[in-house]
């Protein structure tokens, strides 16, 4: 039991204090929390104004449940679900459960029927849950909208035999709303004056027997930690059933838990006064929402949002990320409560401009000087300065020593950082514009038109009137060692301190400058009025990228945070850019910026913010910036600043065509005759809307992305058919993007199909054939009759063609072989003719004789094949001695023969004879023995005939190479190609002449050696 017992005559008095007095906060909670509200009913968005439940699904959008069917809001626009659009929806009344951390699924409930318990499919349909539904063992308790799972417990102790002692406790657990869950498979349940803890995992039933008899007050979770208040306004905590002592309560908490047990008599209904969100345990405090916490065993709160003007509050959920309150009602619809950030300090005087507030410096104590006067952190006990006493706006300094240096009524003053007293050092003739202290305690000041140096007691002045062409100064910035830039209203001057010489620093002329921010990496930042906002980058101004509404055409002030994160004020709201980002950019190696906007709902009044000022925006000691606005100094943390970014998935979920719904696909089709199509786009995201850039592109018709319309409807009209690529994305800070892409093809008109184009295209082929028919027909009779006189001549053509080819294969086969004898002879005889005896000598000479002689032979033979190819040649039959014939033959390869080491045999008998013509006989041959030289080494190649009463036949031998079985059959059946076999003409002119002679050829190959050729001719008496 928590050790905050009230004796019985205190709690009466405590509860009239508490009625007297307003609660106290915990020590971590400022006295006010500031938010802004933003309201959603049945006039401008939801379909009914009763919410039942809501919960987040995994992906970030927001659900609702109803009394008029189920809502899914993305942040902006609301898509509502009902039994028209749904199938699944039979009822329009529903609750919404939430679920334990870590259960992704959406599940919702007809509030009438428990059978019934529908489900979210991934392309955001609602349909039926089958397997939940089927569970016969469940719970949603409506209350506090929670699911539990029993059916393990019901089978453990409804079932068994053992007298039926939780039978009935299991049976009023289905009615009764007192049930308060821990998560799915654990929960407490209190009847009849006792409570017990039922945990589905062990299916068991435990009584808490510490608080039996304890009649019960308030129930609720803190996380996984059950509390109980009794009638006695003690306190209990317990864990997984057993009683936590080392708990205990905030005294400031406690008195309100018992004015909330008491605020009515049914325990359950004032337990509905603290809501869970599945991460939260919220509690309803009058108009204060709280955020209740264990902190070091200790259970404590946390002020969300005080004065609260929301009645009837049925759910709620905080969001952490979005620093955000979701609060559904039974009667006003929704409430989105943004908690503020940003505080706003400002003095509450009607006077005139007295919150237009430029320069400032910080004070001890937790104060601010500003021009109007002092400003205080907590906004109490602010000190507004008199009308008598005004100092000038634009630039204020506090120099090393602590005095603070001020400009008022056009003269330049010195006064001590607590305000004693104000001493005069210069009349200026205008207002101080710019000051600074250099390294070297110098006072480096400015007014409208001039510029003075201050060392020591001494002033200087350093630019008169007329050296920056009568222009305005905004303020000074010392760059670098003895390098002073001059902002003013035409552009930036540079003054060198050391040589006292003044330049225009060229980029910016004409430029209203509004600030020079170095920043810690030394680089060097400059603001405009009106022109944008710039780098110095390797000696030239980079113009940086402005923001999608052109705010930052305007710069005030760069504030560097400790991530890296520069916030930009302008003249419509404050931004916050990754310095990478910008540097990337002005380096080229980054297209695109991402710019995180924070306007006046953050908790600022006013989204004007004022430059021209001297410092421009400080640091506070806490660590916290201050910028001047229209309304006041805009403070805030920058380092604990909740951003929230757009980098949820993008979904088209929704496309009519011709106001007809279309059934959504990754690969979507639809008719032309769809003349516009609606598409629903929608991400996740509850912060700024100025901060999510949704755009689209359908490469097929520009590479330029387009902005998706605020409602997130994207309408297409006309579009051609064909088959289109539509792109989405969100951009996210260094140039990333989150992309969603649907393929989709505009079908033809039946017209304009392929069918109908080929119809047209053979209609029209067929009415060219039939204009052209007849004159076609002439045309082929007349080319017909020329057509026989081109063959006739190709014919002719070809056959002189052929007598070519085969002219140039035999030279070219039959020369080869004496000129390659004849070149071996010449070599031998050039390089040893000096040293060959006069018999070697005749030898060679009668070598060399016999192959020129084989020359002239084959070039007469030759000359008689080509005779023989052409019109009217006639054989020549005359008597032929065969075995002359041959030994003439074997005397011309004789050279050929040694070179190849082979022996030539000729065993022709002398008494042969054969009619024949010996010209192209010999031809043969000789074609055949060279052959048969050529394939042999160190062989014998023999020639012999056979003459019978019939036929004589010629037979060469061989040793050499086995001919290919395939070449001798394309040889004999004469199909042989010289081209396709590699050998040669030779037996193309063989075949050729044989033809011509009468004569027939056959070859007998070995297997692995040796050819037998044989020629036959038939003898005629």
């Amino acid at each position: 039991m928590i050790n905050t017992m009230i004796s019985t005559w205190a709690r009466p008095l405590l509860l009239i204090v508490y009625c007297l007095l307003r609660w106290l906060p915990s020590k971590e909670q400022p006295l006010t929390n500031g938010y802004s509200i933003t309201h959603y009913n049945s006039d401008n968005a939801l379909p009914q104004n009763s919410i039942n439940a809501m919960a987040f699904d995994k992906n970030g959008f927001l659900w609702l449940a109803t009394r008029m069917g189920i809502v899914r809001f993305d942040g902006k626009n609301f898509r509502e679900y009902n039994s028209q659009n749904s199938p699944a929806l039979l009822w329009n009344e529903y609750s919404l459960p939430q679920r334990e951390p870590g259960k992704s699924n959406i599940l919702f409930k007809p509030v009438f029927d428990s059978s019934h318990i529908l489900s979210l499919t991934d392309d955001y349909q609602i349909v039926t849950d089958s397997v939940i539904s089927a569970l016969p063992y469940r719970e949603l308790i409506t209350s506090n909208n929670h699911l539990f799972f029993y059916s393990g417990i019901y089978k453990a102790h409804a079932t068994k035999n053992d007298g039926g002692a939780y039978k009935q406790l299991l049976k009023k657990l289905k009615a009764s709303y007192a049930l308060t869950t821990v998560n799915e498979s654990k929960a407490y349940f209190y009847n009849a004056d006792h409570c017990y803890f039922l945990d589905e995992n062990t299916r068991s039933i435990t009584e808490l027997r510490e608080i039996s008899r304890h009649i019960l007050k308030l129930q609720f979770m803190v996380g996984d930690i059950y509390f109980y208040m009794d009638d006695q306004y003690h306190l209990f905590a317990y864990k997984n059933g057993v009683l936590q002592k080392n708990i205990s309560c905030a005294g400031n908490l406690l008195p309100l838990l018992i004015s909330t047990a008491n605020a009515d008599h049914n325990p359950v209904q004032a337990s509905l006064k603290i809501r869970r969100d599945g991460n939260h345990s919220l509690m309803v405090c009058k108009d204060t929402i709280l955020l209740l916490r264990l902190v070091n065993n200790v259970l404590d709160y946390k002020i969300l949002a005080a004065d609260i003007p929301i009645k009837d509050i049925k759910c709620m959920i905080y969001d952490e990320g979005y620093q955000a309150l979701y609060i559904g009602t039974i009667t006003n619809g929704l409430y989105v409560l943004k908690l503020h950030e940003f505080d706003r300090l400002f003095f509450n005087d009607p006077r005139f401009m007295i919150n237009s507030q430029s320069s400032q410096i910080e004070l001890p104590g937790g104060r601010i000087l500003t021009s109007t006067g002092v400003l205080n952190y907590t906004n109490n006990d602010h000190i507004a300065f008199p009308d008598i006493h005004t100092i000038d706006k634009q630039a204020l300094m506090q120099a090393s020593d602590g005095s603070i240096w001020l400009s008022e009524f056009d003269s330049l003053k010195r006064t001590d950082k607590d305000l004693r007293s104000f001493v005069s050092v210069k009349s200026l003739g205008y207002y101080l514009t710019g000051i600074i202290e250099r390294d070297n305690k110098d006072i480096i000041y400015s007014n409208k038109h001039q510029v003075f140096r201050r060392h020591g007691t001494e002033d200087a002045i350093l630019i008169n009137d007329n050296d920056l062409m009568k222009a305005d100064i905004h303020l000074l910035r010392e760059v670098s060692s003895h390098n002073l830039w001059i902002g003013t209203s035409a552009g930036l001057f540079a003054y060198d301190l050391s040589k006292h010489s003044l330049r225009p620093v060229p980029g910016l002329e004409k430029m209203s400058i509004d600030i020079i921010h170095i920043a810690r990496d030394s680089s060097i930042w400059i603001g405009t009025y009106g022109q944008g906002f710039y780098k110095f980058y390797k000696n030239n101004f980079i113009k940086m990228p402005l923001d999608s509404r052109k705010s930052l055409v305007t710069v005030h002030c760069f504030m560097e945070d400790r991530q890296g994160y520069f916030w930009i004020p302008t003249n419509k709201g404050l931004f916050r850019v990754a310095k990478k980002e910008l540097d990337d950019y002005a380096a080229g190696s980054q297209p695109q910026v991402y710019y995180y906007y924070v306007d006046k709902s953050y908790g600022f009044s006013t989204n004007e913010f004022n430059g021209w000022c001297t410092p421009c925006g400080i640091e506070t000691k806490d660590g916290h910036f201050s910028l001047p606005s229209l309304d006041g100094l805009v403070r805030f943390n920058a380092d604990s600043v909740h951003v929230s970014l757009p980098d949820k998935p993008i979904f088209v979920d929704l496309v009519t065509a011709d106001d007809k719904r279309v059934l959504l696909k990754d690969k979507l089709e639809v008719t032309r005759d769809s003349s516009r199509l609606i598409f629903e786009i929608s991400t996740p995201y509850f912060g700024n809307k100025f901060n999510l850039h949704l755009e689209y592109a359908i490469k097929e018709l520009s590479d330029k992305w387009f902005p998706v319309n605020e409602d997130g409807k994207l309408i297409l009209t006309n579009m051609r058919s064909g088959k289109y690529t539509l792109t989405v994305r969100s951009q996210n800070p260094y140039a990333h993007y989150t992309y969603n892409t649907l393929h989709l093809t505009i079908l033809p008109y039946w017209y304009e199909q392929v069918w109908f184009r080929c119809l047209l295209g053979g209609l029209a082929t067929g009415a060219f054939l039939l204009f052209f028919r007849v004159r076609y027909n002439y045309q082929v009779k007349k080319a017909h009759l020329l057509q026989q006189k081109v063959d006739e001549r190709t014919e002719q053509l070809s056959e002189s063609n052929r007598v070519k080819e085969l002219m140039i294969s035999a030279i070219l086969h039959d020369l080869r072989s004496p000129l390659r004898f004849l070149h071996i002879l010449a070599r031998r005889m050039y390089n040893n003719h000096k040293k060959l005896s006069d018999g070697e000598l005749s030898q060679i000479l009668f070598q060399f004789d016999n192959a020129t002689n084989e020359i002239y032979d084959f070039t007469q033979g030759f000359f008689v094949f080509t005779n023989m190819q052409k019109e009217g040649f006639a054989i020549n039959h005359e008597k032929i001695v065969l075995r002359n014939m041959i030994s003439e033959i074997i005397s011309l390869g004789e050279m050929g023969a040694q070179i190849q080491k082979n022996t030539f045999s000729n065993l022709v008998p002398e008494h042969i004879v054969l009619y024949s013509d010996a010209s192209l006989l010999s031809l043969v041959l000789r074609n055949l023995a060279d052959n048969a030289n050529k394939y042999t080494f160190e062989g014998e190649i023999t020639i012999n005939a056979i003459q019978d009463a019939f036929t004589t036949r010629i037979i060469m031998t061989d040793a050499g190479d086995a001919m290919e079985k395939e070449l001798v059959a394309r040889i004999l059946d004469k199909s042989y190609n010289p081209s396709h076999h590699g050998m040669g003409w030779g037996y193309k002119i063989i075949i050729e002449i044989l033809g011509r002679l009468h004569g027939t050829l056959d070859i007998v190959s070995g297997n692995d050696q040796g050819n037998i050729i044989t020629i036959t001719f038939e003898n005629k008496g």
